[in-house]
């Protein structure tokens, strides 16, 4: 499956002596570990090494917009309201296992990420603020609040002191991790809409 072929590439012992690591083409099968198989070996312990190898600086994107508050003035004056809001966002992945934080994917991610940049990932980030807004005769708004996040792309390896598959060492590849930035910056925008009084 072409997914898997992208995702999971085992090497045995005599292969990468001959290949000086590089990943042959035909290297998996039907009989190959999924990946989900591969990443339970390494949250289970059952791997002499396992460690995360990010291909490239983080990305940083903006997360999507959620609604957070609102307020209506249904009164013949202008009046400013103080809107409060609240929002909380995690870390996604694009494989079928839980990396977080307190589980050993988790570790092993933040391990390789504080390695190559130096600072630590975040899990989670909450943000409280509000916004005084003035809103005229029967007005109402809504409050929408979006984070901006970071993603990084790369490769758990695995050791495996017998062969594991027919192979010492496989490679997970394209593994996503999606979070909150460090000192994230939330972006709100306010849109107006029918006050109904």
């Amino acid at each position: 499956m072409k997914s898997r072929n992208r995702l999971a590439v085992g090497l045995s012992a005599a292969a990468l002596a001959m290949t000086g690591l590089a990943a042959p083409a035909s290297a998996t099968t039907e009989a190959d570990p999924t990946v989900r198989q591969l990443l339970q070996q390494c949250e289970n312990g059952n791997t002499d090494l396992c460690e995360f190898h990010p291909s490239g600086p983080p990305e940083t994107h903006r997360g999507s917009y959620e609604l957070v508050g609102g307020a209506t003035n249904c009164s013949e004056g202008t009046s400013t309201r103080i809107i409060g809001w609240q929002s909380s966002r995690g870390t996604t992945t694009n494989v079928s296992m839980t990396i977080s934080a307190g589980v050993t994917l988790g570790e092993v991610f933040e391990a390789g990420f504080e390695t190559s940049y130096e600072r630590q990932w975040s899990w989670s980030t909450t943000k409280s603020d509000e916004i005084r807004h003035e809103l005229g005769p029967n007005q109402a708004v809504n409050i929408y609040a979006a984070p901006m996040r970071q993603k990084v792309t790369g490769t758990y390896e695995l050791h495996f002191g017998d062969p594991y598959y027919g192979h010492y060492y496989w490679y997970v590849h394209d593994v996503t991790v999606d979070g909150p930035q460090d000192n994230p910056a939330w972006q709100t925008r306010v849109e107006s809409k029918p006050a109904n009084c």
